[in-house]
């Protein structure tokens, strides 16, 4: 077994970027459920539960200071698979269990963690290599970094960031290291290696079938077989030709591995640009090379093995294997149902450090962008760029689609109307106006654009008094305008308010629903009358400081938040609400100070407040010597000086009284207790005005205890007499 060891995150060694080889602050030997997880060019972390120590084990006065020191930042080594070695994880999430008293511990690859949380200015850089991109980010980070960054990557290229994270800079956007270089990446502690091609192929190979116990397939993605390819090109003169192949298709090696050709039409008009390249026979080398370079004629298959449940079954000798594959690892897999050998890498995989041996791996293509809760601003980046990606891609196909249209004209007939005094120009798929049914008008009123001849339906116009009418705009930004009576569907909206114009009938309450957000003040939703100031009820998000949320009731003609109708949730402050109820049950009210109290809910409102009776299995209260100081016994302490536990309860009085909140139930009888103020300070609430409870048990268990003495102390002194009497007696 290896345990993993705790380490402060002030340790010396980790200061100076070297990866300590002492025990730090012990090694956690009551680890429970240990995983390292990592994925291919992404997640890279170890989670483990540590299970509280008790004060009757051997190793208690080691474990509970150990314990105590699992907490957010500082560093656990441990082994994170069979081939890399030890690695080590900063702490990022401590959960403290408060039944089980167990910690849920998830920590982050080390240089994971730490460039997250650094960021540079700005680097600009010509014909550099991998390396020397990561090396500028270090260099220009804003807080100093231990971190060094290695590659065999010869390749230079032209690299520039601004105002990002290191780790985002490396590993978590287009433009990134790993996008640009197409980098394999290695966390090795201090060290960011990035490899041409991290991983080996170790003859590795397997069978998949169906229904084989921990053992599953997931097939993603489009098989292509055949291609249709063709090219646009211009000719330099503002004409451009079409070329395709005689042969019309190129197939793939494996196209008769398939019920049937799986066809697509490529485009290689970009690729002939780009090589230079002009002819028929050049567009077919190109082709030729298409399912090699994107190996779009296999199945995209991702397998997962779960080692624990395949251990289970007899077929587990055929995949043993697979526990001496690591990372990016090339294994052959023959899949049953397409009949053909698969090449697949070991995209990702989880480990057991102390037991030192893999849980479940997966095979398959990865994705290049990191993610893991360490990164996952960069997480959200990357979606946001994939969807804007998105926008500019349909941006450009409707661009493309008018160009085509516009430039790739078979010709076209421009007619002067009328002949004599032209007031309109025509642009028609014929020369005469009656038969025309394609056609582009223009005349003082604007222009307009018909597919059903020259006298419309003009469905597309713009005109002169500053109307615009389509079926589809694309490819554009609208400024300044009202948008009415329309859908909106799209990826993202950017806007400072929305507005509900819809108002419901009398004698429904009339409020306004409106959204307000941006400019730093945060998220508003809010419902106001027209004819007042202020809204009477808002929902919205401080993103300025505490990062919460609330719900509260405002004076509609003030703005001021009633502070008795007002919920606030924050995950650093917790819950703030001056009321919890739910009818029937639970009426709870706290005060600013915290205290909370049983109260009836329908008083809540009023002058007087109505306590109610609160009923539970057990009340309980706090009372270990870990929360207490100058812990002495009652006799030794100056309290006893002041009193006996005796005379303290000779000098309390007891009383029958009704409440008054029972005013309208005088029938009921009387009930016993204390007055608070006849009570002595040692007997009542910090506030004075109610019975401590429990300090009135413990006066009470003390005189039992001072009773218990004085009850020995007579039985001695009865015992001696019935001696003396005894005595006499036989004097006689």
């Amino acid at each position: 077994m290896s345990y993993p060891i705790l380490y402060d995150a002030g340790d010396a060694e980790l200061r100076k970027g070297i990866v300590p080889s002492h025990n730090g602050i012990g090694r956690l030997v009551n680890i429970v459920s240990p995983v390292v997880t990592e994925e291919k060019q992404g997640a890279f972390k170890f989670e483990f539960i540590y299970q509280a120590p008790n004060s009757f084990d051997d190793d208690y006065a080691i474990q509970r200071p150990l314990f105590d020191a699992i907490v957010k930042d500082n560093v656990v080594k441990a082994k994170a698979n069979d081939y890399d070695g030890d690695r080590l994880f900063r702490i990022d999430t401590v959960e403290f269990d408060t039944i089980s008293e167990d910690k849920y511990v998830t920590a982050v690859a080390l240089a994971q963690a730490d460039l997250f949380s650094n960021a540079i200015v700005s680097v600009d850089l010509k014909g550099v290599t991998p390396t020397g991109a990561v090396n500028a980010l270090l260099a220009n980070a804003v807080t100093p970094t231990k971190f060094t960054a290695w590659t065999d990557i010869t390749t230079t290229a032209n690299y520039k960031q601004e105002y990002i994270n290191v780790l985002s800079g490396i590993a978590g956007e287009e433009g990134s290291v790993i996008d640009k270089w197409r980098t394999d990446l290695e966390w090795d502690n201090f060290i960011i290696r990035m490899h041409k091609a991290r991983g080996a192929n170790r003859g590795v190979r397997i069978a998949y079938r169906k229904n084989l116990t921990g053992l599953t397939a997931t097939t993603t993605g489009d098989v292509t077989t055949r291609i249709i390819p063709f090219a646009q090109l211009d000719n330099g003169d503002g004409t451009t030709r079409k070329i395709n192949l005689p042969e019309v298709v190129v197939d793939a090696p494996n196209v008769a591995d398939f019920y049937q050709p799986l066809a697509l039409p490529v485009d290689f008009s970009q690729d002939m640009t780009d090589a230079g390249y002009t002819s028929v026979a050049q567009l077919r080398t190109l082709a030729q090379a298409w399912f090699e370079r994107t190996g779009n004629n296999t199945p995209k298959v991702n397998f997962t093995i779960n080692f624990v449940q395949l251990s289970k079954t007899e077929d587990y000798k055929e995949f043993a294997m697979l526990e001496h594959v690591a990372l990016f690892d090339t294994v052959q897999v023959w899949h049953e149902k397409y009949g053909i050998e698969i090449e697949a890498k070991v995209s990702k995989y989880t480990y057991d450090p102390v037991a030192e041996m893999y849980i479940e791996i997966e095979l398959g293509d990865a994705r290049y962008s990191l993610q893991s809760k360490a990164v996952n601003d960069a997480q959200i980046q990357a979606q946001l760029t994939e969807q804007m990606t998105g926008i500019h891609d349909f941006i450009a196909l409707a661009i493309d689609h008018a160009t085509n249209l516009i430039t790739g004209n078979d010709g076209g007939y421009v007619v002067l109307y009328p002949p004599r005094n032209p007031a309109e120009i025509f642009i028609m798929d014929t020369d005469d106006v009656n038969t025309a049914k394609q056609v582009l008008r223009m005349n003082k009123s604007g222009i307009g654009f018909s597919s059903t001849g020259v006298n419309g339906q003009y469905r597309s116009a713009w005109t002169l008094d500053g109307r615009f009418n389509a079926d589809f705009i694309t490819a554009g930004t609208l400024q300044a305008i009202d948008i009415k009576g329309v859908n909106i569907t799209g990826s993202t909206i950017q806007a400072d308010s929305f507005v509900s114009s819809f108002m419901p009938p009398l004698p429904a309450p009339q409020y306004e629903e409106s959204l307000r957000m941006g400019g730093g003040a945060g998220f508003y939703l809010t419902a106001k009358r027209r004819n007042y100031n202020f809204p009477a009820m808002q929902f919205r998000m401080n993103t300025s400081g505490d990062l919460g949320i609330a719900i509260e009731a405002l004076n509609e003609n003030t703005g001021t938040v009633n502070p008795d109708k007002v919920v606030r949730i924050s995950p650093w402050a917790g819950v703030e609400t001056p009321f919890i109820q739910s009818i029937g049950w639970c009426s709870i009210g706290a005060d600013p100070t915290g205290k909370t109290a049983s109260i009836d809910r329908f008083t809540w409102d009023t002058a007087t407040l109505k306590y109610v009776p609160h009923v539970a299995a057990a009340f309980q209260q706090g009372s270990s010597a870990l929360i207490k100081q100058d812990i002495e016994k009652f006799e030794e302490s100056r309290m006893a000086e002041k009193y006996s536990a005796t005379e303290m309860i000779r000098t309390i009085e007891v009383f029958s009284y009704r409440l008054k909140q029972h005013i309208e139930q005088s029938s009921f009888e009387k009930t016993l207790g204390f007055i608070a103020e006849t009570l002595p300070p040692e007997l009542r609430a910090d506030d004075m005005q109610a019975v401590d409870l429990y300090k009135t048990c413990m006066w009470l268990w003390q005189y039992a205890r001072e009773n218990e003495e004085e009850k020995i102390a007579l039985e001695k002194r009865v015992s001696e007499l019935e001696d003396l009497v005894y005595s006499l007696i036989e004097r006689g």
